[in-house]
């Protein structure tokens, strides 16, 4: 039986993914740094949200390296010339694109489980919210579940007979039926949870009392959280695309296409995860008055004296404070929104009150 023609290779550009990977990792590992920057200048303690998204950096940096050596050997980026249930297309720079590929899989799942963890944690520490915080408790345990649900799932795909992964086209339909499906099941629910977790923050500050400008500005600063689920949505694509096209898709094409974009959702994950911990040191960086003057024109603005003011929430409070925060909450207990408000809403230091040589803690 011939085999149908392929349609032409994609990402095959082997300079480009490597540009592509290093100037994502390095906007990735420059928004972890300046998230630590950020708190130190602040004088601010680190909290679990912290460390988790450095976990995920570091896992990050691997896939980073492994798409790197995917290039360098061939394996990556360079077209097969055969579809991948193309039996005369198994060699050996196949079998280390389906190693690598593997391993981008293992990888990718446990790093976004540390994002997704991380911007629960962050969001635990930051809202003191008694209901609140019960439902992030059962949120966090979601995400746990999932991630070691579709890493298990990830390693067993063949059962017994993980080798098949390397085999002939007929050994893998044999033994790894289910892959396809719990693929499918992965990304759906990658999607899902990105997109929950990103709504997550918003019925709590459109419940908050503060004026239209604060308001815009704060989703504004955790809705960087969409650029993650564009992100997975892409992913979603890339491998749906490539399971309905097993016969006429280049087979190096595919785990190509796979591994690049699994690694720019992981390194777009860290970056919007950092996002709402790096106002402080990009309002000291980036002068601010020309988005102010654009959002007076467009009517979001405010008459409030404050106007310089963001909840405590974007801020990121101190160690002192969280402790007073949640010494608050404990207080206020099931009192409602308005109770805890007085301990959300926290004075914003702006940067030009650092630049005039104030240190606000």
């Amino acid at each position: 039986m011939s085999q149908p023609q392929l349609s032409p290779p994609e990402y095959d550009s082997p300079a480009g993914l490597i540009a592509g990977s290093v100037i994502m990792w390095v906007v990735s590992t420059l928004c972890v740094g300046l998230r630590f920057y950020s708190k130190r200048w602040k004088r601010q303690g680190y909290i679990t949200a912290d460390w988790l998204i450095v976990a995920a950096a570091i896992f990050a940096t691997g896939m980073t390296v492994m798409e790197i050596y995917g290039v360098n050997e061939h394996a990556l980026g360079y077209p097969l010339g055969a579809s991948i249930e193309d039996a005369k297309a198994v060699n050996g720079r196949l079998n280390k694109a389906k190693h690598i590929e593997l391993s981008f899989l293992l990888l990718g799942i446990a790093t976004l489980g540390l994002i997704k963890l991380s911007v629960c944690f962050l969001f635990w520490h930051l809202f003191a919210r008694v209901v609140f915080r019960r439902f992030l408790m059962v949120w966090i345990a979601i995400i746990i579940a999932w991630t070691l649900a579709f890493v298990v799932g990830g390693l067993l795909e063949c059962g017994s007979h993980l080798k098949a992964i390397f085999g002939q086209p007929q050994e893998y339909l044999d033994h790894c039926g289910s892959a396809i499906p719990t693929g499918y099941a992965m990304v759906g629910s990658d999607v899902a949870t990105d997109l929950i977790t990103l709504l997550i923050p918003i019925p709590v500050v459109l419940s908050m009392k503060m004026d239209r400008r604060t308001r815009f500005l704060t989703l504004l600063t955790f809705m960087m959280g969409a650029l993650s689920v564009g992100a997975s949505v892409a992913k979603a694509y890339i491998y749906i695309k490539a399971s309905l096209g097993l016969w006429t898709s280049d087979a190096i094409s595919i785990l190509t296409g796979l591994s690049i974009w699994n690694l720019a959702e992981v390194h777009i994950g860290i970056i919007a995860a950092c996002g709402p911990t790096l106002r402080p040191i990009l309002a000291r960086i980036i002068p601010t008055e020309s988005l102010m003057s654009l959002l007076s024109r467009i009517g979001v603005s405010s008459n409030s004296s404050k106007q310089n003011e963001l909840p405590s929430f974007v801020k990121m409070p101190d160690a002192d404070s969280a402790e007073q925060l949640q010494a608050g909450a404990e207080k206020v207990g099931s009192k409602g929104a308005d109770g805890v408000r007085q301990y959300e809403m926290d004075s914003w230091n702006d940067a030009e009150s650092d630049r005039g040589g104030r240190n606000h803690v």
